[in-house]
């Protein structure tokens, strides 16, 4: 009896180790896909360009009503104006005044870090050529660049008096979101020609958002 229970207990373990066995086998072969993906296969530089050839951008709000931080857009101003209804023009931003500025500028560094990450590994990459080497090299530059002109702009715009702001340039605009509820005329100008002069980019590119909290825009029972 004795010689039965051993046998079983021998064969349980033989078949518990061939269970483990199978699994880091199958684990080991899915990490080493990935890594193939994202190092060694050439064509994998392509998800890394626009169809201009220009950098993609790597979504840093994918979900931005995470953690109450909310975009409300087409409210209107005082003024009547609806806001948002052109490039360059001012909007609310519905969210929560303590967190918004520290999250996105966290998401903005995250997303850049992935960019500059993907790149550089193109870049050591043996099996990409020289050619795709230097593009990646470009894009990096540019990333970089793109960094110095946001803290630029940043720093500008709070030397003026205002406490918080957050820049965060892509291909095609400048999204400026500043910590105050209204912007007045004067205000917007400030702002537009700090951030034309300190990006390089034009007016048109620009779009300029004064932080309005959540609280504000819930309607005060009576």
């Amino acid at each position: 009896m004795f010689a039965i229970k051993r046998n079983q207990i021998v064969v349980t373990a033989l078949a518990v180790m061939i269970a483990v066995a199978g699994y880091l086998n199958f684990t080991e072969r899915n990490t080493s896909e990935v890594k193939n993906v994202d190092l060694n296969d050439p064509t994998s530089y392509e998800a890394l360009l626009n169809d201009d050839g220009s950098i993609a951008t790597i979504a840093d709000d994918e979900d931005d009503s995470k953690d109450g931080m909310e975009f409300a857009l087409g409210d209107t101003t005082e003024d009547g104006q609806t806001a948002y209804d052109d490039t360059g023009a001012a909007v609310y931003v519905s969210t929560t005044p303590d967190t918004y500025f520290v999250q996105a500028k966290l998401d903005r560094e995250q997303s850049r870090a992935s960019q500059k990450q993907m790149l550089t590994e193109m870049i050591n990459n043996e099996n990409i050529d020289q050619a795709k080497k230097q593009e990646c090299a470009d894009n990096l530059l540019k990333i970089q660049q793109r960094i110095e002109k946001e803290t630029a702009a940043e720093a500008m715009i709070e030397s003026k008096g205002f406490s918080e702001v957050y820049v965060r340039i892509d291909d095609n605009t400048v999204d400026v979101v500043v910590n105050k509820s209204e912007l007045s005329e004067t205000e917007l100008a400030q702002i537009m020609d700090i951030v034309t002069r300190k990006t390089g980019v034009k007016e048109n590119q620009v779009r300029i958002s004064p932080l309005k909290s959540s609280e504000s825009t819930t309607p005060t029972k009576k």
